[in-house]
């Protein structure tokens, strides 16, 4: 015995008292901890077995029939399909021009910023023009001299034709000899060779053209408009090669887009498309097709297009993204049905036709399609109830209960 504790060989726990009586054993406890586990294992299985039921009541067995699927229907009818082509594109001015000096030089000053409204004619920036007073100045000093020559040639003409005169009269009398006449001669065409009248048109052609470089130092604008860019500040030297202001017309923008060569032809100019610009609100604006290429980009074969699209509080910017959508056919008495009872089944395209509380699986042949509507060639005639919800838990046959529908002739 060890310490008043002694194991026996059956297992039970001896604890020795006054008197030596045993006071429990491993058996009792044993008992206990089985009997524990084994109502938490009762516990587990009807907790699942009512899950699974409750499952069973959500989700009807389809495949044994156990439960109708409730579906939402609508009635086969006609009515208008278009077939719309998405694209997208970047909004741009109606007209952008790019203000470049046509001399180099400094800047002298930039009377306009980005977003000022400017007028046709209006004075956008100078280039320092101190060189070019000067060289103006010097072609009309110029151009005083030679008419100053002119004027001299003139009186000079005038006494060599009274000489030739003279002298002619001498010969006559045979006062001078022929040589003397023929120098004669020879002066007043010398004087009449007009040397003079051309350094005085040099002269006017020197001074204009140096009014030309001068007022080439003033940048005016060609359009009315807005300044959308500017690209330089006053004193920065200016060449002829980068633009210093970009002065747009966005009182109306467009968006350039591709179409195929399928779709070109079923286009035409002033058809209204409407256009998406998420970063100018959900709204849609509408456009119209301004220009329509006669030839593909040698590049992508595509044939770009315009929508011109007013825009009169300037929301849509130069540069925003656009999502164009274009009709390019409609069928105006078309059977269709919502796109969302069209169901693609193993590359066939079916729908499921409630006839007498059950679902009937019926192969379709569609045609063109919009955001809302499919178009139904074959398989469907007006008036039959399609299921539009619920569908993707039906199979052939399957029992349904319609819990709600539309479309003319719907029945719940």
């Amino acid at each position: 015995m060890m310490d008043g504790k002694d194991l026996e060989q059956n297992g039970r726990e001896v604890v020795d008292g006054p008197a030596g009586t045993p006071v429990g054993g491993t058996g009792s406890a044993l008992l206990r901890k089985r009997l524990v586990a084994a109502g938490l294992v009762f516990i587990l299985l009807v907790a699942t077995g009512i899950g699974l039921r409750i499952a069973r009541r959500e989700k009807p067995d389809v495949q044994t029939g156990a439960g109708a699927v409730p579906v939402e229907v609508m009635a086969v009818e006609r009515g208008e399909v278009k077939r719309i082509v998405n694209l997208t594109g970047r909004v741009a001015p109606q007209v952008e021009v790019n203000i470049i000096p046509k001399i180099p030089g400094r800047i002298r000053s930039i009377s306009v910023d980005v977003g000022d409204r400017v007028r046709r004619g209006q004075v956008l920036a100078k280039i320092d023009d101190a060189e070019l007073v000067t060289a103006l100045h010097n072609a009309e000093a110029g151009l005083a001299v030679a008419e100053a020559n002119a004027r001299a040639s003139a009186a000079a003409l005038e006494d060599a034709r009274r000489n030739l005169e003279r002298m002619k009269q001498l010969y006559a009398a045979g006062a001078i000899s022929l040589q003397q006449l023929e120098q004669a001669q020879l002066n007043y065409d010398r004087a009449a060779a007009g040397v003079a009248e051309a350094q005085v048109r040099q002269g006017q052609a020197a001074v204009e053209a140096a009014r030309v470089q001068l007022a080439n130092t003033v940048l005016t604008s060609p359009i009315d408009g807005v300044v959308t860019a500017r690209f330089a500040d006053p004193g920065a030297l200016a060449g002829t090669t980068q633009p210093i202001l970009t002065v747009a017309v966005i009182d109306q923008v467009q968006v350039q887009v591709s179409v195929t060569g399928d779709d070109i032809n079923k286009l035409k100019i002033g058809q209204e498309v409407p256009v998406e610009v998420a970063a100018a609100g959900q709204q849609d604006f509408n456009g119209k097709i301004t220009s329509l290429s006669p030839a593909a980009d040698a590049r992508s074969k595509m044939y770009p297009i315009e929508i011109a699209i007013p825009n009169p509080d300037h929301v849509l910017k130069p540069g925003m993204f656009a999502k164009v959508k274009l009709t390019t056919e409609i069928r105006g008495d078309a059977v269709r049905v919502p796109v969302e009872a069209l169901i693609d089944k193993d590359g066939r395209k079916v729908v499921y036709v409630v006839d007498k509380g059950r679902a009937r699986e019926r192969r379709v042949e569609t045609g063109i399609a919009d955001e809302m509507y499919v178009e139904i060639r074959s398989g469907l005639r007006p008036g039959e109830m399609v299921v539009i919800t619920g569908q993707e838990f039906l199979t052939g046959g399957a029992a349904v209960t319609v819990t709600g529908s539309a479309g003319k002739g719907a029945k719940s």
